[in-house]
């Protein structure tokens, strides 16, 4: 018995370890990483980038500022480019959702527990787009004042896209089989089966 707790707070010290080693060897390609960044941003950049809220709010500011025009950022990395494009994007998507929630913030507005947020999540019965930190966040347009929109759990059901994020980016979509209008829309309008039929054909497309 005394053995087995010995053991336990071994592994577990040895786990945090190779965390912390991880955690400090990622971090000094990361100050390698802002040094080259910084040094091609512009003043305008740079201080566009201190204006964030958040810090990670000021990388993403930078490099999106620094990807579309002006800096050649195949010179700081052959991937950085594409990496701020896509941070741009993911922006953009939660921009024009209204945001997102914590799982604690949507919990509260379904009057539900935060673990029950997460089991709905994992079912694919609430969209939820990964932050990288191991945290989620949950798009406010999905939300009404007295909760879910009637029929996004079964627009997620028909999805055979499994990526949150290309998710997100059909569900705002205008779509000419909704006559311009996006499956969001469309479902608050209470046109369900026409939105599920467009999202079954979209994840036929988008595999």
């Amino acid at each position: 018995m005394v053995r087995n707790a010995v053991s336990s707070r071994h592994n577990e010290h040895s786990v945090e370890s190779a965390r912390d080693v991880l955690a400090q060897t990622f971090l000094k390609r990361s100050v390698r990483m802002l040094e080259r960044v910084s040094s091609a941003a512009s003043p305008d950049a740079l201080k566009a980038a201190l204006t964030a809220s958040t810090d990670i709010g000021g990388v993403a500011t930078l490099l999106s500022d620094l990807a579309p025009l002006g800096v050649d950022l195949s010179s700081v990395d052959p991937f950085v480019e594409a990496v701020a494009r896509g941070i741009a994007v993911k922006q953009d998507l939660l921009r024009r959702a209204g945001g997102g929630l914590t799982s604690s913030r949507a919990a509260k507005v379904l009057g539900i527990t935060r673990q029950a947020v997460d089991k709905r999540r994992c079912r694919g019965m609430l969209l939820a787009v990964p932050t990288g930190s191991g945290e989620y966040l949950f798009p406010a347009c999905q939300f009404t004042p007295d909760g879910l929109i009637p029929g996004l759990e079964h627009v997620l059901e028909a999805f055979r896209i499994r990526n949150p994020w290309t998710q997100l980016s059909a569900l705002l979509a205008p779509t000419p089989a909704l006559g311009g209008k996006s499956i969001f829309k469309a479902l608050k309008a209470g046109k369900v089966k026409k939105a599920v039929d467009v999202a079954q054909s979209l994840g036929e497309q988008g595999g």
